[in-house]
């Protein structure tokens, strides 16, 4: 039986051999067809577009987006940018007033934004009761405004309660300016932006500051935020590399070969998203790093092998030395390559989200292209090149600062395996603890740093006024003019009443305020008039002498033609996820409750209900996405070495690395959101690279050279531990980069991987090689 095993080894490998062969007569035509498929996809590159809408993260065809869709077409609502206007004095005088005026005039007039949807004091009306009629005027006109008229519009919004909050401030010192955008500039909110933020920032008025904020704002900066981190990011993750490389083998080609695959990697990979016309999304914007931290890994072990064998080998010719060094390579370089790409395939076929289901799939790609680049690129590359020796491997027994540590730390291990064993059950523990306290939470305004402009403005615009979240709820009846019956209007006037008392709303808008308003201003303006007149024909006579009066299209917002269908907008001053989840919650049991007849029905929509609807599947994609990679792990480890214990020691580090972070995310109190969710996946299909070298390089010193435990583990820590070193070295470094971007969620997605790496590095030096010391598998011991 043994000979059969040895016959048939001894076989695959002769294949193997053959194979690689081929490749190093064949390498400058490799070389060629490498150098065509990297040149033509980067000229795509150019046409990657951004996306950086919320509404991005669910399909388009998902049942709620589409419903927010037609909500929003029927209605006429945009994702608004914000202007506040503050004086600290009042903004009820002359002054303020004539800013305000000016801010609008000029607003419409920037490209982009659409000149008949800007909301502001100076644009809006006021409505009066005579006795003729309802009349609707401007609340000022500017030729006309003097301190006088400035005392009496602060006396009107008074009296209009539906402006109260949304449109000034309560305490009358902030008035904002909403500015929506023309539909095809949707892809464009950044230019919009960009115009409206020079406005602002060159405004200069005595005792009057001005702001900028709003959704529109946010998704517009976005753009500009996240090309600016990558300008920085991406140079500073490839020079931590070549840094490394240069540490790690003191040789040109040392650095430059790897770092031509990490190029590769990269390059093609944001080509071929350019290419398929994939959005590039705020979170793909890690990918690049990502990529470069992943893609050197396989080049630092084919350089540290070819430069022992050069040392080992010195009467080899060069080829010789590349087919030794791709014999001993090929197997762990693509076992490690396809359980990474494993890691981000689980985050695609977990996730409902297009921006992480990509992320996902070009990451993968990424992946594959490097090992293709890595078992037929550097082999032919080095065929241009003559054998050539590392000062690191002198000769066969050299060993550097770098390989005494590996080896002093192995050292360590033969001694303490026990307590090893017992410090990896206690994490255990304790991330098991840790993930039952994850806290799933999500604020798109953390995608930036707190200092920024934008963020100190959505800060300040939350406080002084209603707020900038917006939750929609869409109101249906069945025939023409069923919105003038006095029990529907009740019934939407209750669901606004309702929802008002919940944390953090804190006002909405309706037809039914137009109607207390016009009720109100045809008796004598007397406040106990505010409310919904008592019969259905007195409603609709307020529409029409309104329209007498007024524009019938003020009410496009809020109420369809026929008056069949409305929109209830109401105001949240916090976007966090657990908020805007229990508002949406509570509103839902609301409904279920008193929208239950044939005449009247209600549906939950807006940025709010869509948040809520999309960040909820976020916990149990985190989870899914981390099992079914370590199911890929464990079937690919397992098939490769074709035993199950080698599957199951593979996944033991990369299980407990995901455990600590739980631990450690509790104890530094860091959300399970967007960016970060993504992590356990990640984590393990890279962090799985140290275990499964670890045990390939193991069971070849300790079952095929058959040498003892000591003299195994020696050879084991000096040769392909030195090469995990720097390998772990590449992969936490460039991570680490990650941790300078100014985008909060990648810098925290950054850290959580490189401390997973740090993890399983540690545990696949200790932990692996432990259990090896107190259980002896014979997957690795000759018995």
């Amino acid at each position: 039986m043994l000979y059969i095993q040895h016959k048939s080894l001894i076989m695959k490998q002769n294949r193997v051999e053959a194979f690689f062969n081929k490749v190093t007569r064949n390498h400058k035509v490799i070389l060629i067809l490498c150098g065509i498929l990297f040149i033509t996809s980067i000229s795509f590159i150019p046409k990657l577009t951004k996306d950086t809408r919320y509404d991005a993260f669910l399909p388009a065809k998902d049942s709620v987006l589409v419903k927010r869709n037609e909500l929003k077409k029927l209605f006429g609502l945009k994702d608004p940018m914000v202007i506040a206007v503050i004086n600290e004095e009042g903004i009820f005088n002359k002054k303020s007033l004539e800013i305000v005026h000016k801010l609008s005039e000029t607003l419409k007039k920037v490209p982009g934004i659409d000149p008949d949807q800007i909301t502001s004091l100076s644009t809006e009306n006021n409505i009066k009761g005579t006795e003729t009629g309802i009349v609707v005027d401007p609340f000022y006109e500017i030729e006309e405004l003097t301190e006088l008229k400035a005392l009496e519009v602060s006396k009107n919004i008074d009296d209009f309660e539906l402006y109260q909050g949304s449109l000034v401030s309560k305490d009358k010192t902030t008035t904002l300016i909403v500015a929506e955008m023309l539909d095809s500039y949707d892809r464009k909110q950044h230019e919009v932006y960009n115009s409206l933020y020079e406005i602002v920032s060159n405004l200069e008025e005595e005792n009057h500051t001005f702001y900028l904020a709003g959704e529109g704002a946010v998704s517009g900066y976005l753009i500009k935020y996240i090309d600016e981190d990558a300008m920085r990011t991406n140079p500073f993750a490839g020079l931590v590399i070549a840094l490394i490389l240069i540490f790690a083998y003191r040789t040109v080609r040392g650095v430059l070969l790897p770092n031509l695959m990490v190029l590769a990697s990269v390059g093609i990979a944001l080509g071929l998203m350019a290419a398929f016309g994939v959005d590039f999304f705020v979170i793909t914007n890690g990918l690049p790093v990502v990529l470069i931290a992943i893609a050197v890994a396989d080049g630092i072990h084919i350089l540290g092998e070819y430069y022992e064998s050069a040392a080992k080998f010195p009467e080899y010719t060069q080829r010789e030395l590349v087919v030794h060094t791709m014999l001993k390579m090929w197997r762990p370089i693509t076992i490690t390559s396809i359980t990474t790409i494993g890691g981000f395939m689980s985050i695609a076929l977990s996730s409902y989200m297009p921006p992480m289901i990509y992320f996902g799939i070009f990451g993968a790609l990424g992946v594959c292209i490097a090992l293709l680049y890595a078992l037929f690129m550097i082999p032919s590359a080095m065929m241009l090149l003559k054998p050539q020796k590392s000062k690191v491997f002198k000769t066969a027994d050299t060993v550097d600062i770098y390989g005494n540590i590996m080896v002093s730390l192995g050292k360590v291990v033969i001694k303490r395996p026990k307590a090893i064993l017992t410090i990896a059950l206690l994490i255990i523990i304790l991330g098991i603890g840790g993930a039952l306290k994850l806290l799933i939470n999500e604020d798109r305004i953390k995608n930036f740093q707190g200092d920024e402009p934008l963020v100190l403005a959505d800060k300040i615009i939350n406080q002084k006024t209603d707020g900038t979240s917006y939750l929609d709820v869409l109101i249906e009846t069945p025939n023409e003019e069923d919105l003038f019956k006095i029990e529907n209007l009740h019934k939407i006037d209750s669901l606004q009443n309702y929802i008002e008392t919940l944390p953090y709303v804190k006002g909405s808008t309706s037809i039914v305020d137009f109607i207390k308003k016009m009720n109100q201003s045809m008796n004598e303006n007397r406040e106990e008039f505010y409310r919904i007149p008592e019969n259905n024909q007195l409603v609709a006579q307020y529409f029409l002498l309104y329209s007498a009066s007024g524009d019938p299209t003020d009410f496009d917002n809020y109420v369809d033609y026929d008056y069949k269908l409305a929109n209830v907008r109401f105001r949240m001053n916090s976007g966090e996820y657990i908020n805007e989840k229990m508002v949406v919650h509570k509103a839902q049991e609301f409904i279920d409750t008193h929208f239950k007849s044939s005449s009247i029905k209600a549906t939950l929509s807006g940025k709010v209900a869509l948040d809520t609807h999309w960040l909820s599947k976020l916990g149990f994609n985190h989870f899914l996405g981390a099992i079914i990679a370590l199911l890929v792990v464990l079937i690919v480890a397992g098939f490769s070495f074709k035993s199950f214990t080698a599957g199951f020691l593979t996944v033991v580090p990369v299980t407990i690395s995901v455990l600590f972070l739980y631990t450690v995310m509790g104890i530094m109190d860091i959300w399970l959101a967007v960016g970060t969710s993504m992590f356990a996946a990640i984590a393990i299909g890279v962090g799985v690279d140290f275990a499964v070298h670890t045990i390939d390089r193991l069971k070849y010193f300790l079952k095929e050279e058959n040498l003892k435990i000591t003299d195994a583990f020696n050879q084991f820590y000096k040769s392909a531990g030195r090469a995990l070193l720097f390998n772990f070295l590449a992969l936490a470094l460039g991570f680490s980069v990650l941790m300078t971007s100014s985008v909060p969620p990648l810098n925290q997605f950054g850290f959580l991987v490189a401390v997973a790496v740090v993890v399983s590095f540690i545990g696949s030096m200790t932990l692996l090689p432990a259990i090896i010391l107190i259980f002896k598998p014979n997957f690795f011991i000759n018995k």
